[in-house]
């Protein structure tokens, strides 16, 4: 089975075409998203056409919770921006979207962690720096999931950790490369580059995973983040840089 993962595209389009295209060149017909597609001040409408179109088997993440559970006003000037975007069918879509796929009986996949969507699974966060979960840690909060091999997201940052029972992988963002959050404790994440992120997963013999980086006019959905009145997600798109 060779499959793509994608996760925290965030309403940028642009990178999700350059992504589906090198996914397409490499002969991959299975596409699997982790969540967080449509927030942010991007093209939230052309996301989720391009989700549609292209078939990609999705997740809800907590940006995708946040939409339907404020789809009424109840939030930022962002979420105001994504709610006047979406139509009927993408919050339709969004509402009915899991929190947890299983593929197979050897592979889960989720947002952040099992039990919290809001919660990385991997990263350590420490003041002043963000660091890696102990392997024993990290089976500790996987205790009950069955499946060997684990795919998460949230952090944006492309990720594989072997423990004693687990091996886990975080493809990375396709559409933010960067960003800061001040929960639950002031943070950055950084990839110090603009380049689009996912991986793919080759297990027909033995696994295999390959982080692929792809290169695309970054310069439009920055624009457009700038039009939206976001300077933070035009840098954080330009820079990978928070």
């Amino acid at each position: 089975m060779r499959i793509a993962i994608t996760s925290d595209i965030h309403g940028n389009s642009w990178a999700l075409e350059a992504v589906l295209s090198d996914i397409g060149q490499k002969g991959i017909t299975s596409i699997y998203d982790l969540g967080d597609s449509l927030y942010g001040p991007l093209d939230p409408k052309g996301t989720f056409d391009l989700i549609s179109k292209n078939n990609i088997i999705s997740l809800c993440g907590n940006q995708d919770r946040n939409i339907v559970e404020n789809q009424h006003g109840n939030g930022n000037q962002t979420l105001g921006f994504v709610l006047q975007e979406l139509n009927a069918d993408a919050i339709n879509w969004l509402t009915e979207l899991p929190k947890i796929r299983r593929i197979n009986d050897s592979i889960i996949l989720f947002h952040g962690t099992p039990a919290n969507d809001m919660e990385y699974l991997v990263e350590q966060l420490n003041p002043g720096y963000v660091g890696i979960k102990g392997t024993h840690t990290l089976d500790g909060i996987l205790k009950g999931i069955a499946e060997h091999i684990v795919f998460c997201g949230h952090s944006h940052s492309p990720r594989v950790v072997k423990t004693e029972k687990k091996l886990i992988i975080n493809p990375g963002s396709v559409g933010l490369p960067a960003y800061d959050d001040e929960l639950p404790i002031p943070h950055r994440m950084e990839n110090f580059s603009p380049l689009a992120r996912y991986c793919i997963l080759d297990n027909t013999d033995n696994i295999k995973i390959e982080h692929i980086a792809v290169s695309y006019d970054f310069m439009k959905p920055a624009n457009r983040a700038k039009k939206n009145n976001r300077p933070d997600w035009a840098k954080w798109i330009e820079t990978g840089i928070a």
